[in-house]
């Protein structure tokens, strides 16, 4: 059905709503800002009357709650603070957190004496109103923390997190009482509600579980986006979605059946949505997000036939390229042409590519293709794999050299022309092309690994990958350093599943934590990037008996070195065969040898991409968190730079970069980083028609708000015409761009700078005083680029 017109509309936070709470009693709701304000509002009639404003945080406001009665609010902002607030008077009567990093998320137990609050520190820390802990803080299983909820009788609690599940703690001993997959991707939301649990996930599912058992009950699979937020209304009867393909919906909670949906809605980052606790109605924004909507949650009577049957209609569209391709013997598919053929079937469908993107993630998780690099779906994996491993066996008959991928794959091609046909149609990929998924894959699997980013072509396949049974090779030994370290570390891993030997040595140099590198047969000797030397070997023997299994052993010069990469081992392994058991351990002696001469770590990538001693936690857990995700996110660098060497060309670029002519300068200097981390970033271009073009091309714009900007200010600026002429274009056709600000040398804004370009979270580049933050702004910017709040 069609969405119900709204009942009330009116003016937020210009700078862009970021969240939503409504009061228990449903007479108030709280909306927090970009501008780090929070409003509390009286809806009446179809406006509302502002009651209070709340001021305090220096940062975006990224989530709201109330005491059940509604005595107290609580907040939790991007300045890494969370506030306790009288809502009445406007005080703020506590800060219990503070120091994080940001916090994604705050919560109130049911009982009103209890405040979590999660984020970007990758923990879950629960409180008294006062700050007194009432747990340990709570580790992250993978990545940032992204939303939690309790369950009604507060003797549960849910969080969700980067990785691909749904944790969830006892709360009267916080041990973890389940750990349900709820991916694919990302799981981005949570809500419960008395006698329901919903999640949703960057595939664009819902999944509806059973609260007692926590074992799936249905999937809702209605969206071509990532679900940023699932809120269920006050008798549980319907859920609302709201996700990243711009739409909101609306679904019969136990059916999954949709009942309306809306198009063009403002997504925003921590999901601005949220049902009404005591009546049928539903808050959010308007499509530039920065007013609130309210909708009632029932369909409008005798509304004509709207939006439901979309994904079906998407996924139709998209199944036929899909068939269409491996008839005609295609290997692979861009995001780009899929794309390009759903809008042309569905011109109406908002944000085409998300669906595309999310029918991908979908077809990679069900094993029908393989999805690399966000881009490129490989539609034969079997036959990829079966190139990788020839690949590697070809590797193996040049011990000491790189994999020329390209010259090796148009080798194999040529040679055996059946394997390769995967159909025997006639639109195979160029050799080039295959070689970019071939290395993909490669990389994905830790069998390999891009050692410089200027020679995408090359690159470096562990002998361990190459090689079994005993530990002989032609290789020269390294001369030892005058003594064995008799406290190293052993690790044996009974089952080891699908991480090998090489995996374990691509693991640790994908760490970035290490500067200079060589290695033999038996295993790799790296140092860190103040020096300190480390030795790590891994052996696998096939087979059964308890001496057989993944054996490595760790020896370092620096205990903390040892202690952190035999935590990290033992944590991937662990996710990579969650069936297996934990590692036998026992010290051991291991010579830490050091070889004549050492290859450098990727010099073109060490700025922006490596990890130093200086950004690791105080905390050991944190640190082994923290390098956990960054060596997954090396992963994804790597394989974004071997599909644009593979598909240069071929697709269109990640971003476009809006920038006056006299900062030409730096908006190159951002774009070469940004290519070094993966993304196809285009600039220079100054004249109106072709700009707008050009932007039309990205899928993201790119605004630097630099000095020279701001003295001018906007209107007087060569840039407020083209955006202006760009604007009324999209708004035309029924399009909407996403616009990245990024303030550069922490200037402030120019004057006259449109309201809807405050209404997008900003970044920040330049002006940083050391390399560490230099990193963690590009990083910022690379989750925005991305559309991945996990980083950003």
């Amino acid at each position: 059905m069609a969405c119900p017109p709204a009942t009330a509309g009116w003016a937020a936070h210009p700078a862009g709503l970021c969240a939503l709470s409504w009061s228990h009693d449903g007479q108030r709701l709280a909306t927090g800002g970009n501008d780090g304000l929070i409003k509390i509002w009286r809806p009446r009639g179809g406006t509302a009357e502002l009651l209070g404003t709340l001021r305090g945080h220096d940062g975006a406001v990224r989530s709201l709650s109330w005491t059940p009665d509604d005595a107290l609010l609580a907040s939790g902002a991007e300045d890494g603070t969370v506030g306790i607030w009288d809502p009445v008077t406007g005080e703020r009567l506590a800060t219990p957190q503070r120091n994080r990093r940001w916090v994604n998320a705050v919560a109130w137990a049911p009982d009103g004496r209890r405040l979590a609050a999660a984020g970007g520190d990758r923990r879950l820390v629960v409180t008294d109103r006062y700050g007194r802990p009432v747990t340990r803080p709570l580790p992250s299983p993978y990545g940032v923390f992204l939303s939690l909820a309790w369950s009604p009788d507060g003797s549960a609690l849910a969080a969700t997190a980067r990785g691909a599940e749904l944790t969830v703690w006892d709360t009267a001993d916080w041990t973890v009482r389940a750990r349900p997959a709820a991916g694919p991707g990302s799981v981005w939301t949570v809500c419960w509600w008395p006698g329901g649990l919903a999640t949703g996930n960057a595939a664009g599912r819902v999944h509806l579980w059973d609260p007692r058992t926590l074992r799936p009950r249905a999937t809702i699979d209605g969206h071509g986006g990532a679900v940023a937020r699932v809120t269920a209304g006050h008798d549980g009867a319907v859920l609302a979605t709201l996700s990243h393909d711009q739409t909101v919906a609306v679904w019969d909670a136990r059916t999954g059946r949709p009942l309306w949906r809306r198009a063009d809605a403002y997504p925003g980052w921590t999901g601005c949505l949220e049902a009404s606790p005591t009546a049928g109605l539903l808050a959010g924004t308007d499509a530039d997000g920065q007013e609130v909507r309210l909708w009632p949650l029932a369909p409008a009577d005798g509304a004509g036939p709207g939006e439901q049957e979309v994904a079906a209609q998407a996924r139709g569209v998209l199944r036929d390229v899909l068939d269409d391709a491996r008839r005609t013997g295609r290997d692979h598919l861009t995001l780009t042409s899929a794309t390009g053929r759903l809008a042309a079937a569905l011109p109406a469908l908002r944000k085409p590519e998300g669906w595309a993107e999310a029918e991908f993630v979908r077809g990679a998780d069900a094993g029908a293709l393989a999805f690399f690099g966000g881009r490129v779906a490989a539609l034969d994996p079997a036959r990829l794999r079966r190139l990788a491993d020839r690949c590697v066996t070809a590797a193996g008959a040049a011990p000491g050299a790189d994999l020329p991928l390209r010259p090796t794959v148009e080798r194999l091609l040529g040679a055996a022309p059946a394997t390769a046909g995967g159909g025997g149609g006639t639109g195979h990929a160029s050799a080039a092309t295959t070689a970019a998924l071939v290395g993909a894959l490669l990389v994905r699997t830790g069998r390999a690994l891009l050692t410089d980013t200027t020679r995408p072509g090359e690159l470096w396949v562990p002998r361990a990958e190459t090689e079994t049974g005993t530990e002989t090779g032609t290789e020269a030994e390294p001369a030892p350093v005058p003594e064995t370290l008799s406290d190293a570390e052993e690790l044996h891993f009974p089952q080891a599943g699908p991480y090998t030997p090489a995996r374990v040595l691509t693991d640790v140099l994908h760490t970035t934590l290490f500067r200079h590198w060589a290695a033999d047969h038996r295993g790799l000797t790296a140092l860190t990037d103040d020096g300190h030397p480390v030795r790590v070997t891994a052996r696998f023997t096939a087979g059964e008996g308890p001496g057989n299994g993944l054996t490595v052993r760790i020896a370092a010069a620096r205990e903390e070195d040892r202690a952190l990469l035999a935590a990290l081992l033992t944590r991937r392994l662990a996710r990579a065969c969650p069936d297996a058991a934990p590692p036998v351990r026992r010290t051991t002696s291991l010579p830490l040898t050091v070889p004549g001469s050492l290859r450098p770590w990727d010099p073109a990538a060490t700025r922006v991409q490596s990890l130093t001693r200086a950004d690791l936690p105080p905390r050991p857990e944190d640190r082994v968190a923290l390098v956990d995700e960054h060596l997954d996110d090396e992963r994804a660098r790597q394989e974004r730079l071997l599909l644009n060497e593979g598909f240069a060309g071929h697709d269109r670029p990640d971003v476009h970069l809006w920038h006056t002519p006299e900062d030409h300068p730096t908006a190159a200097a951002l774009a070469a980083e940004l290519t070094t981390l993966g993304l196809r970033a285009t600039y220079g271009e100054h004249r109106t028609d072709p700009l707008t073009e050009s932007t039309l091309d990205a899928r993201t714009a790119l605004l630097l708000l630099t000095p020279s900007l701001a003295a001018r200010g906007w209107p007087a600026g060569p840039l407020a015409e083209p955006y202006a002429r760009l604007t009324a274009r999209t708004r035309a056709a029924g399009r909407r761009i996403r616009w990245l600000p990024v303030t550069v040398d922490g200037v402030e804004p120019p004057a006259g700078l449109p309201d809807h370009l405050h209404s997008f979270d900003r970044y920040e580049y330049g002006g940083e005083d050391n390399r560490t933050a230099h990193r963690g702004h590009l990083d910022a910017l690379l989750g925005g680029i991305l559309i991945d709040r996990t980083r950003s």
